[in-house]
């Protein structure tokens, strides 16, 4: 009987562990983002289009699509198209997306502004002689067991001229204190700065 017992409980605590092996190997493991990402104006041959997309837009395009349940994004101003269509692609996933812009470059020349707007996406501004100048985005900042929060910043504007004509620099970090205190922030302007004006009134 004692010997029973004994085989049952092996099998059991063998199954069991077997079990918790599988579990966390199929569990993403965390990693820890520290890139770096830098523009020249070598990339002016370059066109803005999907055939001829250079190495540093491509990286900066995979990090925004690999956002899983939220993007905010404080942006002084957005003119990019392949930028916008990943904003929109993720926010039509159902990504939550949430944008604040310079009030005066929001309808500059080339602005996507509308676009965001027309598919619903939240859009948030602040009329003031001060520039908003920030240009920074946080990659699901609301931290989940199966993602990555992360944050991305630099000098780089989301215009054509920046992408392919400029030096200039993205740096991509999932530090956690680096990325909590762009929440704090970005939570802090998101409660200051007013939805934007609607187009057409």
């Amino acid at each position: 009987m004692a010997f029973t017992k004994t085989i049952l409980l092996t099998i059991t605590l063998f199954l069991a562990s077997h079990a918790a092996y599988k579990y966390y190997r199929r569990k993403p493991k965390r990693r820890l983002i520290n890139d770096v990402i830098m523009f020249s104006n070598k990339n002016s041959k370059f066109k803005s289009s999907k055939q001829n997309l250079n190495e540093s837009v491509e990286k900066l395009l995979s990090y925004l699509s690999s956002s899983c349940h939220s993007l905010d994004i404080c942006m002084y101003v957005l003119t990019n198209s392949e930028i916008t269509n990943i904003i929109i692609k993720q926010h039509l996933r159902g990504v939550k997306i949430r944008v604040i812009l310079d009030a005066d470059m929001a309808f500059s020349s080339g602005s996507t502004v509308k676009r965001l707007e027309k598919h619903g996406i939240h859009v948030r501004w602040m009329k003031a002689t001060e520039i908003m100048h920030n240009k920074f985005c946080i990659i699901d900042g609301a931290t989940t067991e199966d993602c990555i929060p992360f944050v991305m910043t630099g000098s780089l504007n989301w215009t054509n001229q920046a992408l392919y004509r400029n030096w200039e620099n993205v740096l991509v970090t999932s530090q956690k204190h680096i990325v909590y205190l762009y929440k704090v922030e970005f939570e802090k302007m998101w409660e200051e700065f007013k939805p934007i004006v609607k187009i057409g009134r």
